[in-house]
């Protein structure tokens, strides 16, 4: 490969020719380059543009349903005009007015006629192919609250919990639209965000979703907080109540007393209890005879700080006696 490249730098005419006839051949071909751009420039082409649409809407009011905010034009013209105007891309915008008006039909020669005006020359044109007649509505604003909730996801490192849920401040906004859109609402959401491996307290202002057109919000951020602390473990031992036993019979059971194996904050260890549970064997519906017989235990009280408990046995062993 490298030996045919070599033969053919070899064999370049260039290297044969002189100094003046290389600069002729050069301006030669620079002619024929600008008399071949002139030429193709000079004749008519078509390119495709999307125009961005906005709208002017009175302050105490709003566009009904979703309005178009792309159009797709075709712009016709010499290759130099269609050159120029494609350098002055951003200029192209069209602006629909609709103030002190309840409604407005947008067609496509008014259209055509408006973006012709914002043209770079006469010798342009505009057209909005398939573009079809659309009416602009408008409608007074309404106000609606709506709860903020959380789309928050939150993982946690080892041996860490959240105490409480996230505290969202403010916890509410006021959603602004038209009547009909607001109906759909009963809330709003935070932007989708994921915290993984969390060991400490997270405080960080997150921004709402953003709202569809025609829609406002009273903000754009809220506050969000969420206390994480280590979990420890405690055992705690509570006595068991036996109730609801049949009048005038008397009963047995055991164990008496159950050990807790209770998970909690480390800033709350050692501040729960026997007396902040309630473990109770419930005979309601049951009967027993002289034999054993055993019913579940369940707790029916315990302090919200606890985060998760788990005991043995799970069940109380009863019977009957004189």
């Amino acid at each position: 490969m490298r030996s045919i490249l070599r033969t053919l730098l070899s064999k370049n005419p260039l290297k044969e020719m002189a100094d003046t006839d290389r600069k002729v051949l050069a301006i030669c071909i620079g002619a024929a380059f600008v008399f071949w751009l002139i030429l193709n420039l000079s004749r008519d082409y078509t390119i495709n543009r999307q125009v961005p649409v906005s709208y002017l809407v009175d302050p105490e009011r709003v566009l009904v349903g979703r309005m178009p905010d792309l159009l797709d034009a075709t712009i016709s013209g010499s290759g130099w005009n269609l050159l120029w105007e494609t350098l002055r891309r951003d200029n192209l915008v069209l602006e629909v007015n609709v103030q002190n008006k309840e409604n407005k039909r947008l067609t496509g020669t008014s259209l055509e006629r408006e973006l012709s005006r914002k043209l770079s020359s006469n010798e342009v044109s505009i057209a909005l192919p398939g573009f079809e007649s659309v009416p602009v509505l408008t409608t007074p604003k309404e106000g609606k609250r709506v709860p903020v909730v959380s789309r928050i996801k939150v993982t946690f490192a080892e041996g860490h919990l959240a105490i409480s849920p996230p505290d969202i401040r403010p916890d509410s906004i006021t959603v602004s639209g038209a009547t009909d859109a607001l109906e759909e609402i009963s809330e709003w959401p935070t932007e989708a965000l994921t915290f993984t491996e969390q060991n400490k307290t997270e405080a960080r202002v997150v921004r709402l979703e953003s709202p569809p057109e025609g829609i406002t919000l009273s903000r754009t951020e809220v506050s969000y907080s969420l206390e994480i602390e280590a979990f420890i473990q405690e055992t705690i031992t509570v006595p068991v109540t036996l109730e609801n036993g049949p009048e005038g019979k008397k009963y047995e059971y055991s164990p008496k007393t159950v050990d807790l194996i209770i998970s909690l904050p480390q800033s709350a260890y050692g501040t729960v209890t026997a007396d902040d549970f309630r473990l109770v064997a419930d005979l309601t519906g049951l009967t027993a005879g002289e034999s054993a017989n055993s019913v579940p235990i369940s707790v029916e009280q315990q302090p919200e700080v606890i985060k998760g408990l788990r005991f043995s046995p799970r069940v109380v062993e009863y019977y009957l006696v004189d």
